[in-house]
Formats: C-alpha cells, structure tokens, sequence
C-alpha cells in the first residue's frame, strides 16, 4: 500500500473511499434486506436488476449536467443528497410495488456517483500531473473490501435493517468529502462561449470505438458476478475458499491501481484497455475448463488486468481523447454502455448457465475479443490522425 495520501490526493481518495463504503453495503447485502421483507426470489430480481436498468438510460444525461452550469459539484451533492431521503423511507414501504419505485428513485441517485468522482478526479489529475490516478481510486476499493467485512458482522448482529441505516448514513460522508475534494469551479469542464456552442459536434469517432471496446471489457464480468460462487460451490469448493476466491480479485486490483493508476493524464490508455480485453479472453476460456482451486486462485488475480487494468486505460483515454466541453457527457456515456454490456452478458449468462454450465464463462470470451479488435482499429485511427492529448480532436 502506498503512504497515506496529502492534500488534494487525500480529499479525492476520501471522495472515492466515500461513495464505495455505500456500495459495499449495498452490493452484497440489500438482496438480503429484501429477502427479508419476504419478497419472492423473482421479486427480489427484477430488483436487483433496477439499478442496472436506470445506469443504462440515465448516467449519460445525469453525466452530462456536469458539462453545464449544474457542475459536478451540485450533481454529487444531490446525488448523496437523494440516498439520504430514499433509503429511508424504504424502511416504511407498504408493499412491493412502493419498494420497487423507491428503489428506481434510489438508483437514479446512485447512478451519477461513481463516473461523477472519477469525472472530478481525471479533472484534478489534468490539472496536476503529478496527482497518480490510481492511488486515489485505489482507495475506494479499499474502502469497499472494508465494508463487505463490516457490513457482514453487523447484518449478523443486527439483522438486515441494519443496512438501510448504514445506507442512509454514509451519504453524509459523500457529501462531505465532495464539499472538501470539488472545487465549486473547475476551470477545465467550460460551459459558456465557444465550448457550449461546439457541444452539438459530439464526441470524436475514435473516443466513441474506445469507450465501446473498453464497455465490452467490463461486460465480459457479466458471469462471473451472477455465476461463479453458485458454479464453484458446484464443483465442492467451500464457502471459506469461494470468499478466498473473490478476495484474491479484490486484493489485485487494489495492486493494480497503486502501481498502474499513473497512467491517467499521460497519454491515451489504449495499451491497457488491451491488456485487459486479452486477458479477459483468457480468464474467462480457462474458467469453463473446470480448473482446480489453485488455478482458479491465480484466475482470479486477473481481475486486476480484466477490470482494473481496462478501467484505467478507460479513464486515460477519457482525459486525452474527450474534449473539454463535453467530459462529463464522454464519462456518463462510458458509464451507461459499461452497464448496457454488463447487463446484456448476465442476462444472457442466466440461459446459458442452465444449458451449458461452465460454458458460460467461454461465452464472455467473444466480448473480450470484440474489445482487442476495436482498441487495434482505435489505434490505428490515432497513429493516422495524430491527436493532442486533452484536445478531444
């Protein structure tokens, strides 16, 4: 782990560190909140699908009132703002129907959050070279990994409502560290003069084909979340090694993103959308091959290069490639096709999991595949048409 960060560095990882204490409550514990209102399984996953749902229409317009005098500032106050009022009021919803309309609510608020932090962080990282990307970043994924063990002691002491009440609570660290961390103006997301009025030429062609290949990356992840505790309890792995399982994943890409996370602000991210959209072919071929715990162990490091590795290339190419004016739009537009890919793949991961078992793992391959070739085509576009860094085209 690297030293404690200072100044700016320590105000943008408190921002990070903020927003995924949250989400390491919800992710593996609302299902059980729910659970606990005796809600059917079906139910309970046209739920959990909402969120998914609402980040595929809805990041990109909420993304995109950071390019106008709305500000990223105001969007993430709001957005901490409204999980303090929905969560809630979940506590005293009388039926499904309520929760389900609660929990669309809640999931709009949600939604800016993560691409919002990481818009003000590339921001800042352009501003200062010598801020490191990763290292800040890094520390949400601490943060999360802290939560889920957290969390898991307190559902057990406590019962599920205990997750509501955390859910409520946090956003007041949200809100804090986005007084402390965002400016009020950021000079480099203009939304008056001549950048508005360019705002209608859209983003540049090849930003669109990264964005795509690295959206495809992520969605390679797609059954690995639905499926592989349920395929590895499958194959008589026990509980304790399936949490040594998905650990592994954590503890490397936190490593990644110390060691690599500099990349943001020093140039255009391709190499590591590559990296990642290669190495997501080849975890995921060799998770169907029935592998044994230690093979399956090393697998899992991979999420270091598979998602870790292909976010940053990500957020590099956003802050090289995206212009000026319009960098909160290109940051809601990756966010909503990294969920449109996420939610297609486990979808479809649902049906070929029942027909085909492991299967469905080398099924993601093809995803993974799609991405390499479209980050050759993309570089190949850039060697032809040599673009300023920042300037968007």
């Amino acid at each position: 782990m690297s030293p404690l960060p200072t100044g700016d560095a320590f105000r943008l990882s408190a921002l990070h560190a903020a927003s995924f204490l949250s989400h390491g409550f919800y992710l593996p514990f609302f299902p059980i909140w729910l659970q606990s209102k005796a809600l059917s399984p079906t139910i309970i996953g046209i739920i959990v699908a909402i969120p998914i749902i609402v980040r595929i229409v809805a990041t990109a317009p909420l993304l995109g009132l950071a390019d106008r005098s709305f500000g990223p500032r105001r969007l993430l106050l709001a957005s901490h703002l409204g999980q303090m009022v929905g969560f809630p009021l979940l506590m005293f919803a009388p039926n499904e129907i309520a929760i389900v309309v609660l929990v669309g609510l809640v999931a709009i608020a949600q939604a800016a959050v993560i691409p919002g932090n990481d818009l003000v962080t590339t921001a800042a990282v352009q501003r200062n070279p010598r801020l490191h990307y990763g290292r800040m970043r890094g520390w949400g994924s601490v943060s999360f990994f802290i939560a889920n063990i957290v969390a898991g002691y307190l559902v057990g002491a406590f019962g599920a409502n205990v997750v509501l009440v955390a859910l409520t609570l946090i956003p007041m660290l949200g809100i804090s560290a986005t007084l402390m961390a965002v400016p009020r103006h950021m000079d480099d997301l203009p939304v008056k003069g001549e950048g508005a009025r360019r705002q209608d030429k859209g983003l540049p062609r090849v930003l669109w084909i990264v964005l795509i290949a690295a959206a495809m990356t992520q969605g390679t992840h797609g059954a690995l979340n639905a499926f592989a505790s349920i395929y590895w309890q499958s194959q008589g792995f026990a509980d304790v090694t399936i949490g040594y399982f998905w650990a592994a994943g954590v503890i490397a890409e936190i490593a990644v993103f110390m060691i690599l996370g500099n990349a943001v602000g020093r140039g255009s991210g391709l190499g590591l959308i590559l990296l990642g959209a290669g190495a997501a072919v080849f975890r995921f071929t060799m998770m169907s091959l029935h592998p044994g715990a230690a093979l399956t162990l090393g697998l899992q490091t991979l999420h270091s290069l598979t998602f870790c590795a292909s976010h940053i290339g990500a957020m590099a190419a956003l802050t090289a490639l995206a212009p000026a004016h319009a960098r909160g739009r290109a940051q809601g537009v990756y966010g909503s096709l990294s969920a449109l890919f996420t939610a297609a793949s486990t979808i479809a991961s649902g049906v070929i999991y029942k027909e085909a078992g492991a299967s469905v793992f080398a099924a993601m391959a093809p995803l993974g595949a799609a991405g390499f070739i479209l980050i050759l085509v993309a570089r190949r576009m850039l060697k032809a048409q040599p673009q300023r860094a920042g300037s968007g085209g």
